[in-house]
């Protein structure tokens, strides 16, 4: 039976809002499909790294956290460790903890986070027992070289929600994890502001089914929009329905919750994306925006180079803080 380590920073882990791991009162729904087509990867001998990728709050945390205690990858691998790197991570620190979880040995004193590296590199070289590091919440790609090794049946899953900062290698696979469908969204919601997952009479189905159309499938809004409305009354859920719709805030705890969350997104770009990405607010609400149009404003009114508007463009994608979509039908 493999060993199971989770490593937590002392930061909030924003995305892990619904723990699955068993044993766990909590209440995730969604993952099954995506854990089994995460299994593929993972199981397969040309394959060194494994990238799931999708916004803040889209569920990756809590993805990773279910795969530690999947059956089978608990059979595959023998050492199965869980480590929170997060977007102010202590390298060196994590470097040692690796140290300890992977060769069972104690603590090492590296002289820096180049040491470490080297140290770790030429350890894991020799280390043939099946080991899946999982590396949660990585922000940088520079980070994410220091705590990437190659090892005899070692691999690594790594989430993050910019994709730009994932190796692009023959060895490296990368998930784009899909956000709820309706029935699950639903479900989740409910789950939160009900206790149960199914909508009460006391509630018009309509209105809770606006409420959930509004969360668009992202876990982390359907739990902090359905705990603030837990307990609430028809004209509170009606409230909220019309304050969600119009981008408002409906509580403290969906300020704290939602936007801290895409805050810290938006806070890691340089400040020419920044500005960028509230011109978006220049658009109707709802509506595909031309990328061409996009394009044109940055260049005439920003007065930036077309390439670097386009590299601008991607970087925003990269991190799923627009869509990029096809005009075909």
């Amino acid at each position: 039976m493999a060993s199971v380590d989770m490593v937590e920073s002392n930061e909030m882990v924003e995305d892990s809002v619904v723990s699955c791991i068993p044993g766990n009162s909590q209440f995730c729904v969604g993952l099954k499909r995506s854990i089994e087509e995460l299994k593929v990867p993972l199981l397969e001998r040309d394959v060194s790294v494994v990238a799931v990728h999708c916004i803040g709050g889209g569920g990756k945390t809590t993805l990773a956290r279910a795969l530690c205690n999947d059956p089978q990858i608990k059979g595959y691998f023998k050492n199965v460790i869980f480590i929170n790197v997060s977007q102010s991570p202590d390298l060196k620190g994590i470097l040692e903890t690796m140290w300890v979880k992977i060769l069972k040995r104690n603590k090492a004193k590296f002289q820096n986070i180049e040491d470490g590296h080297i140290q770790l590199q030429q350890q894991l070289l020799m280390q043939s027992e099946p080991t899946l590091m999982i590396l949660d919440d990585v922000w940088s790609k520079e980070d994410l070289d220091e705590l990437l090794f190659e090892g005899t049946r070692y691999k690594t899953l790594i989430t993050s929600r910019d994709s730009s900062i994932i190796p692009k290698t023959f060895s490296t696979e990368v998930y784009q994890l899909p956000l709820l469908g309706e029935q699950d969204a639903l479900s989740l919601l409910c789950f939160w502001s009900f206790g149960h997952t199914s909508i009460p009479s006391t509630i018009e189905v309509n209105l809770v089914k606006k409420v959930q159309e509004e969360c668009g499938g992202l876990p982390l809004a359907l739990k902090v929009i359905g705990s603030s409305l837990n307990g609430q009354t028809h004209v509170a859920w009606e409230r909220a329905k019309n304050k969600i719709s119009n981008g408002k805030i409906i509580s403290s705890y969906h300020e704290e919750g939602i936007l801290k969350c895409l805050k810290s997104s938006i806070d890691s770009l340089d400040d020419v994306a920044k500005e960028c990405f509230l011109d978006l607010g220049l658009f109707p609400k709802g509506k595909k925006i031309c990328v061409e149009a996009l394009l044109q404003i940055w260049v005439n009114f920003r007065k930036m180079e077309w390439k670097d508007a386009v590299d601008i463009l991607f970087k925003l994608a990269g991190r799923n803080l627009i869509n990029l979509s096809s005009n075909q039908r």
